[in-house]
């Protein structure tokens, strides 16, 4: 192959021409200069794209970069700086209770406790107050027709609205015919005393209103007579037993576990009940042949009510919550 030296002093003056032509003639790869970038890439020093990583709740990604690249824009969400003193934000959910996934994710915040600090304790002063009421059941079952009863006046004091100390002082009588009718068993007005303790469960909640456990220890010494003892009557003991006995004597120590109610009518006043079951500690009588039918306070039997109309006074407010959050 012949070489024609024209053809090469052409190239060489070719090459030199390119070499000194400015590069103001090739702006498509030249960088944009620092001070004239433009205002979408503010803040940036590299011209190259940069990729910036924002903390959020939902880890999104946003790609910044200089205009001159023309990259379409993304959908993003406002970077939040990372401040753990600020409130949680809400957080993309991409199913749903269920468990099914949704077709377009969601924002959703549940604060999940208001309360940050709850108290452990009582929720309301150590004297909460004092009630007395009067218990009136056994008036109701008298005009029924029962023959018997005990009316007492009963008295606590609220601790917490959690603990209550009682006391209950009556007065109880018979005069009725046991055994369908085969005696006539009578006792004269006498005293009886009780003290005890209740246990309210809704401790946190209105005073007014009381679902509790209890305790009581009672006695009662009193007299009491038989009349008419008939044959079939569990105070005949045969043909040579007497058929009247007067003046016979007894003292009896006996428990009651009861559970209760108590809940506001108006104001001050409430209601209560109690159904109380008895058990006898200790029982003392003049004849023991004769035991006593009837016991001021205790009754027949191991089963008995009460039903109280109660008038609440010195009544405190619900002591202040230690977390500053739940007073609004």
């Amino acid at each position: 192959m012949r070489f024609n030296p024209q053809h090469i002093i052409l190239s060489l003056g070719i090459a030199a021409t390119i070499l000194a032509t400015p590069a103001s003639i090739f702006p498509q790869i030249e960088a944009t200069p620092a001070d004239v970038r433009p205002a979408s890439s503010e803040g940036f020093t590299e011209p190259e794209m940069q990729l910036e990583i924002t903390e959020e709740t939902n880890d999104s990604l946003r790609y910044n970069a200089p205009a001159s690249t023309a990259l379409p824009l993304q959908p993003t969400s406002t970077p939040v700086d990372i401040d753990r003193e600020k409130p949680e934000q809400p957080y993309l959910h991409y199913y749903d209770k269920h468990g099914n996934p949704l077709d377009t994710p969601v924002r959703f915040l549940t604060e999940l406790d208001t309360v940050v600090n709850v108290r452990p304790g009582p929720s309301y002063p150590a004297f909460d107050g004092v009630s007395v009421g009067v218990n009136f059941f056994d008036g109701i079952m008298m005009i029924a027709g029962q023959q018997r009863g005990s009316f007492d006046i009963q008295a606590d004091c609220s601790i917490h609205n959690w603990f209550f100390p009682a006391a209950e002082f009556g007065v109880g009588f018979a005069d009725a015919h046991p055994d369908n009718g085969r005696c006539h068993y009578k006792t004269s007005p006498s005293f009886y005393a009780k003290i005890g303790m209740n246990y309210n469960f809704l401790y946190k909640s209105n005073p007014y209103y009381q679902v509790f456990l209890g305790l009581r220890a009672g006695v009662s010494s009193f007299g009491y007579d038989i009349y008419d003892i008939q044959a079939g009557s569990q105070f005949y003991l045969g043909e040579d037993s007497p058929r009247q006995l007067t003046g016979l004597r007894a003292t009896n120590f006996y428990g009651q576990a009861l559970a209760g109610v108590k809940v506001k009518i108006y104001r001050s006043f409430s209601m209560g009940w109690t159904f109380r079951y008895a058990f006898n500690i200790h029982q003392k009588y003049s004849d023991p042949d004769y035991p006593a039918w009837f016991t001021p306070g205790k009754g027949t039997g191991p089963i008995s009510a009460t039903f109280s109309l109660i008038w609440t006074i010195g009544r405190h407010r619900h002591l202040p919550d230690s977390n500053p959050k739940s007073k609004k």
